[in-house]
Parts: structure tokens; C-alpha cells; sequence
């Protein structure tokens, strides 16, 4: 399990070569990636703000939760705070598992 809270953008694309590369015993991972939206009623910026230590330690709770309810080889999460822009990513969830519908389920919850 790999939980992140950082300030700083991220390769999802990289994220998930590096996450896929260890787990050869797995038959589906999944992955979502949020964005912020440049909506009509004119959001073009968000702020995030968060409390270190409290924050990772609460997603690495929801983490550990999803592990449990699921058959979950695997779980990465990283969380941005900030100053964010219409387009930027604001998180990504992957989970690893035996099986997609664990891992489609786990993804959705996380």
C-alpha cells in the first residue's frame, strides 16, 4: 500500500507502469484519475488544503479498509493539495488484484 500526500504534479502514466511492474501475480489493475474541470459557471481554480500527518493517516485508513473488503494485492493513492488548475490532476487511485471485479469495486470505493 502507497499513500501520498504531496503538493507536487505526478505521471500518472509513469505511476502505473511502476505500480503494474511489481505485481505479475495479479489479473486486473484498475486505475481512475481526477481532474479539475474547467466547468461553465466559470471554476477555472481550486485550492486544496489539507492537515499533515492527519490527512495521509486517514487515507491510509480508507486504504487499509478497502484492503480488507476487497482480495486486493495492491493499492496506490496520491492525493495533491494546493493551488490547482482547470485540467491539472488531483489524485489517482490503482488497485491490483486476482480479480477485476475486486479491483473495479476497490477503485470505485477508494
Amino acid at each position: 500500500m502507497d499513500v501520498r500526500v504531496q503538493s507536487e504534479p505526478f505521471d500518472a502514466g509513469a505511476l502505473l507502469n511502476d505500480f503494474s511492474a511489481g505485481h505479475k501475480d495479479v489479473g486486473a489493475i484498475v486505475s481512475f484519475t481526477g481532474i479539475v474541470r474547467d466547468v461553465a459557471d466559470g471554476l477555472r481554480s481550486m485550492e486544496i488544503e489539507h492537515y499533515p500527518g492527519m490527512t495521509t493517516k486517514a487515507i491510509e485508513t480508507i486504504a487499509a479498509d478497502a484492503m480488507a473488503r476487497w482480495e486486493l494485492t495492491d493499492v496506490l493513492i496520491i492525493h495533491r493539495y494546493g493551488a490547482l488548475t482547470a485540467g491539472e490532476q488531483i489524485m489517482i487511485v490503482a488497485t491490483a488484484s486476482a480479480h477485476r471485479s475486486a479491483a473495479f469495486e476497490a477503485a470505485d470505493f477508494l
